[in-house]
């Protein structure tokens, strides 16, 4: 059975409600990068070096579900991961969707904060502008996909959830 459990995906991909299901089922904590990552949450980073290190202490831990997409956050994770779900649809329109829907529920998130995450995930998804010299995520990947499990819609990682017994 798994017991180190990283989830990786783009924004809006529905990673910390899939880590919420899969905590429940299986009683293990889940972490997000995002906790890590923002000092503020999503208006000041917190030092990358500090950020890193503290995400260390949980993967040395036995068991943890860890959710995110920041690659210097998540690279250690995927060397010591029992699994890997990777959530990667190709309709980038319901990835706005649900981005912009998470965003009208969030009290502190402002409309330029929308807009630039927006304009962030098409910007990667096309490979334009800035990042394009980093590795995508499916690149990192490829030497771990002896245990990364691809779902690419909502019904597959409804199916999935199905299928692990509590």
């Amino acid at each position: 059975m798994s017991n180190r459990i990283l989830i990786l995906g783009d924004s809006g991909r529905g990673k910390s409600t899939f880590a919420k299901k899969l905590s429940e089922k299986m009683g293990i904590t889940f972490y997000s990068t995002d906790d890590f990552y923002w000092k503020n949450k999503f208006t000041e980073p917190n030092n990358k070096e500090q950020s890193i290190k503290d995400i260390r202490k949980i993967y040395d831990q036995d068991e943890w579900i860890v959710e995110g997409g920041t690659r210097h956050l998540t690279q250690r994770g995927m060397e010591v991961a029992d699994t890997i779900y990777l959530l990667e649809f190709n309709n980038i329109l319901a990835q706005y969707y649900f981005i912009i829907r998470r965003s009208l529920g969030r009290k502190n998130e402002r409309l330029i904060d929308l807009y630039k995450l927006l304009r962030h995930i098409t910007y990667k998804k096309y490979k334009k502008g800035y990042g394009n010299h980093l590795p995508t995520i499916r690149e990192m990947l490829k030497i771990y996909e002896d245990k990364v499990i691809h779902l690419r819609s909502l019904k597959e990682i409804r199916k999935c959830l199905d299928s692990i017994k509590s």
